[in-house]
């Protein structure tokens, strides 16, 4: 973590994986720097995979080998310097899990068939999001589900071929199948290690489905309302508003006279009082400004 004499600039906000709350601006500009190459180590993740998972031999393979080690070497070297520039340790841990989690599951020297756990690298994918997207406008939800999907299709398809011995394409074409429901039974799991990917792709699948169905109706919503729709909401919700407004302007009238006619108020009265002044004060901090 870096260090100084003094008390530098605070960087606030900023729309990329590596920036975190708290930094200085000299600490985001260096860590924007990571970006570009990350993106596009995180993008290799996916031809590294067919590689890996594609048995070539000679110099493919060899070149197979060194690719993945460099991508998994990149993400150490990414580690170690986000440690340095983090504010805090605790803070890059917060805001870093998925990060994490791909770096101690994805180690290039696991055995046998835990080498299918390679296929998490393309978690990243959900990281670096939005140094992607976030120069054409906010992101939405439909983009990550679309990258969930392929996730879940690629990734589960590259893992099932694995596991079952069987060639890429019978493999996204299982995952495909399984996550969208449809279940044909004409490519099914007959290994262990197959089986249990089956129900996490069973389970998954529900959810990214969910998401996905929840990110093209939001889509198209805003394609068909345009801003038209999304003013008229607004402007309800400005008129609720001022309809709550005037009611606590008209409490506020009457506990106005009940303050000025105090001086006639027996005991129990002024107990009321007392309590209606309690309501007014809650009535206050919870008004709208303006």
């Amino acid at each position: 973590m870096e260090a100084g004499t003094h008390r530098p600039e605070v960087y606030h906000h900023a729309r990329n994986t590596h920036v975190l709350p708290g930094m200085t601006e000299k600490q985001a500009r260096r860590a924007r720097m990571l970006d570009a190459p990350t993106v596009v180590v995180v993008l290799l993740v996916i031809p590294a995979l067919i590689l890996d998972f594609s048995e070539v031999g000679g110099l493919v393979g060899t070149l197979s080998s060194v690719l993945n080690w460099l991508i998994y070497g990149w993400f150490v070297f990414e580690f170690v310097c986000m440690l340095y520039l983090a504010p805090s340790d605790r803070e890059y841990f917060k805001h870093n899990k998925i990060d994490l989690f791909v770096l101690l599951t994805t180690i290039p020297i696991l055995p046998g068939a835990f080498q299918a756990l390679w296929v998490l690298r393309l978690l990243r994918l959900i990281d670096v999001l939005p140094v992607i997207l976030g120069r054409f406008g906010s992101i939405t939800l439909l983009p990550y589900a679309i990258v969930l999907a392929f996730i879940a299709v690629f990734g589960g398809g590259v893992a099932f071929a694995h596991f079952e011995g069987t060639s890429l394409l019978d493999g996204m074409y299982w995952a495909n199948t399984t996550v969208n429901t449809v279940g044909y039974g004409d490519v099914s799991a007959k290994t262990g290690e197959g089986k249990l990917l089956s129900m996490v792709i069973q389970w998954t699948g529900n959810v990214i489905l969910a998401l996905l169905i929840g990110g093209v109706a939001a889509a198209a919503q805003r394609m068909l309302l345009g801003t038209a729709g999304i003013q008229r909401e607004l402007d309800e919700i400005e008129e609720d508003v001022e309809e709550v407004a005037e009611d606590v302007g008209d409490i506020e009238e009457d506990v106005e006279q009940l303050l000025n006619s105090s001086r006639r108020l027996s005991e129990t009265d002024r107990v009321i009082l007392r309590e209606l002044k309690s309501i007014k004060q809650r009535l206050d901090e919870a008004r709208p400004e303006g």
